[in-house]
């Protein structure tokens, strides 16, 4: 399970895995920092990373793609984000959410970049950006109730932590909320939608336009795709209806396209979430969209009454994180830096295609993941939404990705890969080793 790194003496951790673990569990609620929990026969502990490759407590390295949930789309520790970061951190750390030069010229790169936004306001993770901007809607129409689609995660708010599971078959609806202390009431604003139906998501809105403020969308839900006319459709009902069109593009926003979902489906929404990407590795989200819905956050409006809306924290727009977020988009920037990106993914995945093809006993094994995502499923029939998601072999799947680890490459057990600019051709071969040992095994 991975092997020595050549640096392992500066990089290892100090005491033994279940040391660690046990100083954990006496500070942190279960021993974690989040819900991400290694299963049981997987000891690491990350220390420190280069690339595409980590390095953990006992001094293995590995080649990674959780890549910090998505955020390290460059690698870890890119010089050129580190050079940024070091030097911003010479002048200072924080200003308080005042105007900062590194704040202003990331908002007009991401309106050079992605070019329908025309205002862009910072937040610290995509969770804050979605209450933002589901704010921001609510604001604008005068409505309450969102649109969202099953399974779609959309962070940890309490207006986002509905429809995750799928608890009943018939109607879509947001019959409970994923997590305990959410309040019931909520579930009242909350609408849940199939995902790439257009006729019942056309059907709800229809029906219930009077009271919906939004509609938020992942244009690449998990690892599926939006379908041809799925987000037309949503763009038509919107406009029909006075309702606000919202991309969650926390995971899609600057890796599938720089232009954002926008430039590959040229279908534009009335606001934006970014994140991850974004950041480079720092905590950094963006809502950004047209000014008319924007403006709801200026100040100077007023208050309430004026339709003055509250999108704000101390952190907004901290110029460390913000320097980090430039130099990350303009090194994605760079003549060939996505062509390369998208064609070593893409040349992954064709490997991988090759390999489930070629196993027997690895029928039901399909390939999945839009632009730079991947992983390996074990279902029959396409997967194209939630439902058909939930009814793939998990069972199989979390076999698949132990073995991965087993085979020294890195990923969340049951969650998507991701691909980063430092993974290329030498890392692609790696991992198509390491797949095919790992698929054996699990199809066994």
């Amino acid at each position: 399970m991975g092997r020595p790194a050549s640096d392992s003496a500066n990089n290892a951790g100090t005491g033994s895995y279940a040391e660690t673990v046990a100083r954990a569990e006496r500070v942190l609620p279960g021993g974690v920092l989040g819900r991400h929990v290694y299963p049981d026969g997987v000891e690491h502990i990350p220390v420190s990373g280069k690339g595409a490759w980590i390095v953990d407590h006992a001094g293995r390295e590995f080649l990674d793609y959780s890549c910090g949930g998505g955020s390290l789309i460059l690698g870890y520790s890119h010089p050129a984000v580190v050079r940024a970061v070091q030097a911003q951190a010479e002048q200072a750390t924080q200003f308080v959410s005042i105007r900062n030069f590194p704040a202003l010229h990331l908002a007009e790169r991401v309106t050079e970049l992605v070019g329908w936004v025309e205002r862009v306001r910072f937040a610290l993770s995509g969770a804050e950006a979605v209450m933002f901007a589901l704010r921001l809607a609510r604001a604008a129409t005068g409505r309450d109730k969102i649109v969202k689609f099953e399974g779609a995660y959309h962070g940890n708010s309490d207006y986002a932590l509905w429809g995750m599971a799928s608890r009943t078959a018939v109607p879509y609806a947001a019959t409970a909320p994923d997590s305990a202390g959410i309040p019931g009431a909520i579930g009242e604003l909350v609408v849940v939608a199939p995902y790439n139906d257009p006729e019942a998501a056309a059907s709800i809105v229809d029906r219930e336009w009077r009271d919906i403020a939004a509609v938020i969308v992942e244009p690449v839900q998990r690892y599926y795709a939006a379908e041809p006319g799925f987000l037309e459709t949503l763009r038509r009902v919107c406009d029909a209806r006075g309702i606000v069109l919202i991309y969650d593009e926390v995971v899609t926003g600057f890796r599938h396209a720089l232009g954002g979902a926008a430039e590959l489906t040229g279908i534009e929404p009335d606001l934006s979430v970014f994140g991850k990407a974004l950041g480079g590795g720092l905590p950094v989200s963006a809502i950004a969209g047209r000014e008319e819905v924007m403006s709801h956050g200026d100040p100077k409006r007023g208050g309430p009454e004026d339709g003055y809306c509250y999108v704000t924290s101390s952190q907004a727009g901290n110029p460390l994180g913000c320097a980090a977020a430039l130099a990350t988009l303009n090194e994605l920037s760079r003549p060939g830096v996505m062509q390369a990106f998208h064609r070593f993914a893409e040349d992954l995945k064709a490997g991988l295609r090759d390999i489930t093809g070629r196993q027997q006993g690895a029928a039901a094994a399909q390939v999945v993941g839009s632009g730079p995502l991947w992983d390996i499923v074990f279902a029959e029939g396409p997967i194209r939404d939630h439902r058909a998601a939930a009814r793939a072999d998990s069972a199989r799947h979390r076999r698949f990705h132990l073995g991965l680890v087993e085979q020294g490459v890195m990923v969340r057990i049951g969650g998507r890969s991701y691909f980063s600019t430092a993974h290329r051709e030498r890392e692609v071969e790696f991992t198509l080793r390491a797949a095919e040992a790992a698929l054996r095994a699990a199809t066994r």
